[in-house]
C-alpha cells in the first residue's frame, strides 16, 4: 500500500506553474482583449450614434429653412395680393371693364414681384381663368379660358375650393399652359365667402435644385405631404402630382421608398409625434433601411406647407470612429508586457484623449457647439482627435451658416411685416408698435410727445381722374416729405389708404404746429407729372399734443378729431385739439 502511494505521489504534481502562469496570462490576456474590444465597440457606437444625430438634426433643419425660405416670400406676397379689394371686386363684377381694368393691374403689379414673374387668378362664379407670364406674352390677353367642373383637368380648382384652406403649395401640371410649377394656392374671400383662387408658381425645375438637388454623398432628401405622398424627390417619376386631386390609393407615397413596412409605419408615428409637437424646429430620428441599406432618417414638420422633411443619411458617412477596433489588442499586449506601464501610458494615450472626445461630443449633443474640441493623444489618436476636431468645425461652420440664413430671413419677414411696400414707411402695424414703446418710454421717464394724422384732400378723385399708379407717385412724394422733414428719432407712416401718421417725441407744442405746416405747405406745392398730366393736390392735417401722459386709443381719438376739423374748416390747414 505504501509502494503504491509513493508511486502516485509525482502523477499529482500535474501542470507545471509556469504553464500555469503562462496560461493564466494567456487568459488575462484573451479576457483583457475581448473586454476591451467589447468596450471600446460599444463606446464607438454610442459615439457615432451621438454625432450621426446631432449630425442629421442640423442637417435637417439645414434642408427644412432651405426648401421653406423660398416659399416662405411667395406665400406672403400671394396672401397680401389675395387681400387686395380689386380682385375681390372682379370676382363679383367680372363683366365690369373699369373693374376688370383696376383687378388686372394690380395682378401686373404683384407680377413684377413674384419670383418667377407669374400669377394666375381663377373665380368661383365665372369659372374664369386670367394668367400671365414672365415674358408677359398674355398682356391684355390675361383671361384665358374658363374652367369646367366636369373636366380633369381643372379639378384642382374645385378640390382647393372645396379643401377651405387659407393656402396651399401643391405641385400640379397645368394642362391648358403646358407647364409644371410649384403652385402656391390662395382662396380669395369676402368674409367668410369664396371667391376664387389666386398665386402664382416656381418652376420644379429650379425648386428641386434648391431644395433636393444639392448632392451630397450618402445623403437622400424627399418632402411628403400630411398624407405621406411625396411631394419633392430628385427623382421626379416619384413625385406625387395633383395629389390635392387623387384618391388616396392613387397616390405615390413613401411605401415606395422603403423595404419594410415597419419603417413605414415609424415613420407615420413620427411624424403625428411632431404634428402634436409645441416644438417649431423639433427633429426626430430613426434608424430605417434605404435600397437594402441603414440609414438614420431625420424627419422635421413644415407647418407652414403642411409637408414633412425626411432626410435619410448612410451610416457609413456617420461613423466618427470605425477602423481603430485593434487597438484593444494592442492595449492587451501591452498588458502582458508590463501591466503597469500599460495603466500609464493606457490612461496617457487612449483612455483620456477617448474620454476628452466623448466629453466633447456630449457637449455637442447638448448644443454647445462652442465646446473647445482637444487635439490630444499621439499617432492615430492624435489623427482622430483631429479628424473630430474637423468635423466639430464642419459642424460650426454648418450651424453658423444656418443661423445666418434663418437671421437673414427671420430679418426679411420681420421687415415684410412692420414695411409699407410702395412708400418705403411703416405701416399700421410697425407704427403702432413704435407708439406703444413711446408711450411706454414716456410713462417711465416723463417727457413730451406730439402727434400729426394727415390725410390727402380729395384722393379718390386723383385716383379716379389720373388713375391709380399717379395715386401711388403722390402717396410715394407725400412719403418723401415725410421722411425729409421729421428728426432722426421721429417716426412716419402710412396708417391706411391715403393717411399717414407722423409721431414726434420731445416735441413742444409749438414745434409740432410749425412741422405741420411746413408740410402741408410742401404738399401744396408738389406737382406730380404723369406723363401727359400734370396735377397737384393738398392735404389736411389734425395735430394733438397732449399736456399730460395718455393712452394710444386716447391720443389717436383726439387727433382724428383734429383732421375731422381740418376737413369740416375746408381742408388744406392744420387744426389741433
Amino acid at each position: 500500500m505504501s509502494a503504491s502511494k509513493d508511486e502516485a505521489a509525482p502523477q499529482r504534481q500535474g501542470m507545471r506553474l509556469n504553464t500555469r502562469f503562462l496560461l493564466l496570462r494567456i487568459a488575462i490576456f484573451l479576457v483583457f482583449a475581448v473586454l476591451c474590444a467589447i468596450v471600446f465597440d460599444a463606446m464607438v457606437d454610442t459615439i457615432n450614434e451621438q454625432w450621426g444625430k446631432q449630425f442629421a438634426q442640423r442637417q435637417v433643419l439645414f434642408d427644412k429653412y432651405r426648401t421653406l425660405s423660398p416659399l416662405i416670400r411667395e406665400i406672403k406676397l400671394a396672401r397680401q395680393m389675395a387681400a387686395e379689394p380689386a380682385l375681390k371686386a372682379l370676382a363679383m363684377r367680372e363683366n365690369d371693364i373699369a373693374t376688370r381694368q383696376r383687378a388686372i393691374a394690380v395682378m401686373e403689379r404683384y407680377r413684377i414681384d413674384f419670383r418667377d414673374h407669374s400669377y394666375f387668378a381663377a373665380f368661383a362664379k365665372s369659372g374664369r381663368y386670367y394668367f400671365n407670364d414672365v415674358n408677359g406674352r398674355y398682356t391684355g390677353k390675361q383671361y384665358r379660358y374658363t374652367l369646367s367642373p366636369n373636366s380633369k383637368n381643372d379639378e384642382w380648382f374645385y378640390a382647393t375650393l372645396k379643401d377651405d384652406k387659407e393656402y396651399q403649395v401643391n405641385l400640379d401640371p397645368d394642362a391648358h399652359l403646358g407647364v409644371v410649377k410649384v403652385w402656391i394656392n390662395v382662396l380669395l374671400k369676402n368674409g367668410d365667402e369664396v371667391l376664387g383662387v389666386i398665386g402664382t408658381g416656381i418652376d420644379l425645375t429650379d425648386f428641386l435644385k434648391e431644395s433636393v438637388g444639392l448632392e451630397q454623398e450618402g445623403m437622400h432628401n424627399f418632402f411628403v405631404d400630411e398624407n405621406m405622398a411625396v411631394q419633392l424627390s430628385v427623382d421626379t417619376s416619384l413625385i406625387d402630382y395633383a395629389s390635392l386631386t387623387k384618391d388616396s390609393s392613387e397616390r405615390i407615397k413613401i411605401d415606395v421608398l422603403f423595404d419594410h413596412p415597419t419603417d413605414v409605419a415609424r415613420i407615420r408615428e413620427l411624424a403625428d409625434k411632431l404634428q402634436g409637437s409645441t416644438k417649431q424646429s423639433e427633429v426626430l430620428t430613426t434608424w430605417v433601411n434605404y435600397r437594402g441599406e441603414k440609414h438614420l432618417l431625420g424627419i422635421a414638420y413644415l407647418p407652414e406647407v403642411g409637408w414633412y422633411d425626411l432626410t435619410l443619411m448612410d451610416e457609413r458617412n456617420l461613423a466618427v470612429l470605425h477602423g481603430f477596433i485593434w487597438l484593444p489588442v494592442v492595449f492587451g499586449l501591452l498588458f502582458l508586457v508590463a501591466l503597469l506601464i500599460l495603466n500609464y501610458f493606457l490612461q496617457r494615450w487612449v483612455l483620456k484623449p477617448i474620454s476628452e472626445l466623448q466629453h466633447a461630443t456630449e457637449e455637442i449633443q447638448h448644443g454647445n457647439l462652442a465646446v473647445d474640441t482637444p487635439l490630444v493623444g499621439e499617432g492615430e489618436i492624435a489623427a482622430l482627435a483631429a479628424s473630430f476636431h474637423h468635423m466639430v468645425e464642419v459642424v460650426r461652420k454648418t450651424n453658423h451658416d444656418l443661423e445666418i440664413r434663418v437671421r437673414e430671413r427671420t430679418e426679411d419677414l420681420h421687415r415684410l411685416t412692420e414695411i409699407d411696400p410702395l412708400t418705403g414707411l411703416l405701416n399700421r402695424r410697425g407704427m403702432t408698435d413704435r407708439f406703444e414703446k413711446e408711450v411706454a418710454r414716456q410713462a417711465r421717464q416723463g417727457g413730451t410727445m406730439g402727434l400729426l394724422l394727415l390725410d390727402l384732400d380729395h384722393f379718390k378723385h386723383v385716383n379716379d381722374t389720373y388713375g391709380h399708379a399717379a395715386g401711388d407717385i403722390a402717396l410715394c412724394a407725400v412719403a418723401k416729405i415725410l421722411n425729409s422733414m421729421r428728426r432722426v428719432y421721429d417716426h412716419a407712416g402710412r396708417w391706411g389708404g391715403e393717411e399717414f401718421l407722423v409721431l414726434l417725441p420731445e416735441c413742444s407744442k409749438e414745434d409740432l404746429l410749425n412741422i405741420a405746416e411746413r408740410i402741408r405747405a410742401a404738399v401744396s406745392i408738389l406737382r406730380i407729372e404723369t406723363g401727359t398730366q400734370t396735377f397737384s393736390f393738398t392735404v389736411s392735417i389734425g395735430a394733438h399734443h397732449p399736456s399730460t401722459p395718455q393712452t394710444l386709443d386716447a391720443m389717436l381719438q383726439q387727433v382724428d378729431k383734429a383732421l375731422y376739423a381740418a376737413k369740416s374748416a375746408g381742408r388744406n390747414r392744420v387744426e389741433s385739439s
